[in-house]
């Protein structure tokens, strides 16, 4: 959960370079991440100005292993 934290912060700051920075810097497993710079970067230059974390949950909170996790984060851009 610290390390998704983390990611999840920089996609609510509209940070594409600090998301990129982030998870290349800090080893974070992130699929789609390259995808996510991508579009902060075009929501960004597009006029974004917020983004809302709409859900957060783990594979965890399904199965009820918490061995071995995957973190999954909804988040809407405006």
């Amino acid at each position: 959960r610290r390390k998704d934290q983390r990611a999840i912060e920089r996609m609510m700051a509209l940070d594409a370079r600090g998301l990129y920075q982030v998870v290349t810097r800090e080893g974070i497993s992130m699929c789609g991440y390259g995808p996510a710079v991508a579009m902060l970067t075009a929501a960004n230059v597009l006029g974004a100005r917020s983004a809302e974390l709409v859900k957060y949950a783990t594979s965890g909170d399904v199965s009820g292993d918490r061995d071995t996790v995957v973190g999954y984060a909804g988040i809407a851009v405006s």
